[in-house]
């Protein structure tokens, strides 16, 4: 009887304690902040090969709902708000939601965005569902690590020398768009 009644108790105070947390208010549109900036250089035995930066931005996110991440179907085969057009069309700023502008200094030490290599193809990018499958809509906050290499050469838009910042922003399912934050700055090593 004692057992069962204390097990009843601690029940009742697991019951009374979680009725107590509420969850977080997070607004319905993503709010990131700038955490990390990590750049690797990889160089390869060949000498043909031109070496890359590897970079990685890590950027901490809440976000009301959790509707952050597209899934492949998704983007080709669910909502015509994230579909890319078709070949030659311009493209659907929607089939991302990773938001990335490259920034270089300049000699009077202004940053100005870095021309695309082709206007067509962006450095934006898209991240996965973060949310768990199939849940249900609830806060969700968390570190979003993303990471991409960039070409150095004299002749790609990244050269030796270089001071390069990232402007950085998200986008849920419902297309909010975060705020953007701008990363530390590194030097581009020879």
């Amino acid at each position: 009887m004692l057992r069962t009644l204390s097990g009843s108790l601690l029940l009742l105070t697991a019951l009374a304690v979680s009725s107590c947390i509420s969850p977080p208010d997070f607004p319905s549109t993503p709010n990131i902040e700038f955490k990390e900036l990590k750049v690797t250089r990889i160089t390869d035995p060949n000498p043909n090969i031109v070496p890359q930066d590897q970079v990685a931005v890590t950027v901490s996110f809440q976000d009301g709902e959790g509707d952050l991440g597209l899934t492949n179907d998704q983007k080709t085969k669910g909502s015509p708000y994230y579909q890319d057009p078709q070949q030659g069309a311009p493209r659907n700023r929607n089939f991302y939601n990773y938001f990335i502008t490259i920034f270089r200094q300049n000699g009077q030490g202004r940053f100005e965005p870095v021309p695309l290599v082709d206007p067509r193809f962006p450095y934006d990018s898209t991240f996965p569902p973060l949310d768990p499958e199939g849940g249900k809509a609830a806060p969700l906050k968390g570190d979003l690590t993303f990471t991409t290499n960039f070409d150095i050469d004299t002749d790609k838009p990244i050269k030796p020398g270089d001071i390069i910042r990232f402007e950085i922003s998200i986008m849920d399912r419902a297309l909010n768009e975060s705020n953007k934050i701008t990363t530390t700055s590194y030097l581009v090593q020879p």
